[in-house]
């Protein structure tokens, strides 16, 4: 009846809104006749297929301008509750079925999360824009991760933020486990549960690793050692007693996907941090045909996790051999393992050197100078340190 009001009906609904398919030809003839610069009026929508009777009884019901947000809202709430009523029984039919609740879940999530998605398309005016400047600010106020680190987190802006996807690579043996571990013990003790993902060694290393810092002792002789002096046991139990009391939790399974942090992570009252040490031990949920597929696909699921839980995720990363061949051995971005996607989904990464490695002369113990840079930073600023 008036086709200049298409254009309210094409920005604010989409086409699987409608439920009807001749509603859904209708649509996607008004679509395609915008995109070609033409008027989407009734004939032209008539002339592209549409039924011409069912047209004309469309056009005795049709709402007028005064009328049409309110119509539009009608029909978004009616197909989410469509889209709500079709998940509830997928989830059923799957649960008779005997399907994986972890599955089951993640599915849910998924088509639930494509629903709020379907408005990305929207258009935002200035007052909304600014808006969405205070909204951010409130959410995020007070709770950005501190690392415990001064240099990392201030060059990170104070801290990592909710949701956020960071990276800490280097090469074997720098020291990744070692940083990580430091970081999740320094979220714990100010009172923040974190979520500890080994998939490189088990819980007891893990701890091994813990008690090394707090003690002094090397890991290799609280792991091996029989001949530790009353002292040091001493320590040892006063420093185990410690960490047992902090909000620290550890996977119990070596294999795990993205989908069984999800599942941990859901269980962890008060999670504040994620650290998954490392990306390329992470399963991926279904075999693609090349590594690098694979690797992008858990690398978005791990952004997705963080977003959704509103945490940060940690996740540790091997970097490949091309910085061996450099002069300087230092790493760069170029140098992450398997997949471009790392870089472009990260909010931030944390790129780590231990000179020592390629130095023949220098000498070797337990204390190791070790260089970091935050080499990728969208929300703040890079720096070395």
């Amino acid at each position: 009846v008036d086709a200049s009001l298409w254009h309210v009906v094409l920005d604010k609904l989409h086409r699987d809104d409608l439920l009807c398919e001749w509603n859904q030809n209708a649509y996607e003839a008004a679509r395609r006749l915008e995109s070609e610069s033409k008027t989407p009026d009734a004939p032209s929508i008539a002339d592209a297929g549409l039924d011409r009777e069912y047209l004309l009884q469309l056009m005795e019901v049709a709402c007028v301008k005064s009328t049409i947000d309110q119509n539009i809202e009608l029909v978004r709430k009616e197909a989410r509750r469509r889209e709500l009523a079709e998940i509830g029984n997928t989830l059923a039919e799957g649960a008779r079925k005997g399907g994986e609740p972890e599955a089951l879940i993640e599915e849910a999530e998924q088509r639930i999360q494509a629903m709020d998605e379907r408005d990305c398309g929207q258009l935002l005016n200035g007052l909304e824009i600014a808006s969405s400047f205070y909204d951010f600010r409130d959410e995020i106020n007070g709770r950005l991760v501190k690392t415990g680190l001064a240099a990392i987190d201030n060059t990170l802006g104070g801290g990592m933020l909710p949701g956020g996807f960071y990276i800490l690579a280097a090469r074997p043996g720098c020291g990744k486990t070692a940083l990580a571990l430091q970081i999740a013990d320094n979220v714990a003790e100010r009172g923040g549960a974190v979520l500890f993902v080994s998939l490189e060694m088990d819980v007891s290393q893990l701890q091994a690793r813990r008690l090394s810092r707090r003690t002094g002792i090397s890991s290799t002789r609280l792991l091996l050692d029989e001949r530790l002096s009353a002292e040091e046991w001493r320590q040892v139990q006063a420093a185990n007693v410690e960490l047992s009391h902090l909000p620290l939790y550890a996977n119990g399974k070596a294999g795990c996907t993205v989908l069984d942090v999800r599942s941990m992570a859901r269980k962890v009252k008060g999670l504040s941090l994620i650290v998954v040490d490392y990306l390329g031990l992470l399963r991926p949920e279904r075999s693609r045909s090349s590594r690098y597929e694979e690797i992008t696909a858990i690398s978005n699921s791990l952004k997705t996790l963080a977003r959704s839980l509103k945490v940060p995720v940690l996740c540790l990363a091997q970097l490949n051999r091309a910085s061996e061949q450099r002069v300087d051995k230092k790493p760069g971005l170029a140098d992450l393992r398997d997949s471009g996607a790392i870089e472009q989904d990260a909010d931030a990464v944390l790129l780590m050197h231990r000179p020592d490695m390629y130095d023949d002369e220098a000498e070797r113990g337990d204390l190791v100078f070790v260089s970091t840079q935050i080499a990728k930073d969208r929300h703040a600023g890079t720096a070395s340190f």
